[in-house]
């Protein structure tokens, strides 16, 4: 047989099939932890933010209704500011006393 030529029941074209497949299942893997991001801002979706904060839907609401929180609009999704989200945690912070 032709050493050049690869067949299905080569180990070279089997070792290729499973390294395609971690490469797959890797990929897959990146693309649904992939935020939005516009200028380097990233951006979380509201079902992200309620299950950081274990918020209600109607607490979210609220809390963007009195401008508590920031969010923009894009076509019809709400989306809210990583870092702006960080710095509304961080102004409220409370320092533990000892």
């Amino acid at each position: 047989m032709n050493p050049e030529i690869i067949l299905r029941t080569t180990p070279e074209h089997q070792a290729l099939c499973r390294n395609l497949r971690k490469a797959i299942v890797a990929l897959d893997k990146l693309l649904s932890e992939k935020r939005p991001s516009i200028l380097s801002e990233t951006y979380l979706t509201s079902e992200e933010v309620r299950e950081i904060f274990d918020l209600s839907p109607r607490t979210l609401q609220n809390y963007r209704d009195n401008r508590q929180i920031p969010y923009t609009t894009i076509g019809g999704k709400i989306l809210y500011p990583q870092s702006a989200l960080y710095k509304l945690l961080e102004s409220h912070f409370i320092e533990a006393q000892r």
